[in-house]
């Protein structure tokens, strides 16, 4: 009865761990990909926000900073309120690697917080939110009509 000698064992465990490497590797997303979609996500509820506020006639509005975003509910008093019990609009966070950038409102760059308001109103305003990932970016864009999309992705 012949068994394994230590190095054909060493060999395959080296073998086993290399396939094991590429294999996880692989399986990772990029980080292209995971700006991809952060950005359609965003893109997606941001235009459910606006849907949501044209069919209840009840203001919302987004902010953004870093790496985290929310949505507004503006109540009867004018006040605006964070919107933290509802399955779609809730507070959320970005992978680690996404980030907000730039945020324009009506053309003109808001600052890091600021709400943007995805209006009931036909008068309501163009948008357009970036986001970061390493050297990667996206932009999503809101025609204040309730159409919201992912518009340009910019590479170095």
């Amino acid at each position: 009865m012949r068994g394994f000698t230590l190095l054909e064992m060493l060999v395959v465990l080296v073998v086993a761990s290399i396939m094991l490497s590429v294999a996880t590797l692989s399986l990772m997303p990029s980080a292209q990909t995971v700006l991809r979609e952060e950005s359609q996500r965003l893109a997606f509820l941001m235009e459910n926000g606006a849907m949501a506020s044209q069919a209840g006639g009840q203001p919302l509005a987004w902010s953004g900073t870093g790496n985290s975003y929310r949505f507004w509910l503006r109540t009867k008093e004018g006040e605006w309120v964070r919107i933290e019990r509802d399955n779609l609009l809730h507070s959320r966070n970005l992978p680690e690697a996404v980030t907000i950038g730039e945020v324009s409102f009506n053309g003109r760059r808001i600052e890091p917080g600021s709400l943007v308001v995805l209006s009931p109103e036909l008068s309501a305003k163009d948008f357009r939110v970036t986001l970061h990932s390493g050297e990667l970016s996206s932009d999503i864009v809101g025609n204040g009509l309730g159409k919201v999309e992912v518009v340009a992705w910019k590479m170095p």
